[in-house]
């Protein structure tokens, strides 16, 4: 287990494996090790917090390379809706796919105020 914080060289492959595998089951036998054995390491606070710090950074590592394709992404929307040869249903399609992103874009942004906002309170109720 991770001693002193410090992951062992079997923890450090089984992180990989999981990272890159759906299930447990297809990542400890992607980095031959059992079953129970990933499971055990998955209940190991240092092992669960570095796996989730490596979580992050994918989902921070992809989130940056899909603000980088929204410009093309709403010319294309755009292109589309303005299209004198695209059917009703593809115009109808892509408007209903843009509403429902701004409607969660909206809702999100909504969230991550509120978050904000009671995390501002929590901190300002402790000091």
């Amino acid at each position: 287990m991770a001693k002193n914080g410090v992951l062992s060289a079997n923890q450090k492959k089984a992180l990989t494996a999981l990272l890159s595998h759906s299930t447990v089951a297809t990542a400890a036998e992607a980095c031959a090790l059992g079953e129970r054995t990933v499971t055990r390491y998955l209940s190991n606070p240092t092992f669960k917090a570095e796996l989730r710090a490596r979580q992050d950074a994918i989902v921070s590592s992809v989130t940056a390379a899909l603000v980088g394709l929204a410009g093309g992404s709403v010319k294309t929307l755009r292109d589309i809706l303005e299209s004198k040869t695209a059917s009703d249903a593809v115009k109808c399609r892509a408007a209903l796919g843009w509403l429902a992103q701004m409607r969660q874009s909206v809702e999100l942004a909504d969230l991550a105020e509120r978050v904000a906002a009671l995390e501002e309170q929590l901190g300002a109720a402790k000091r």
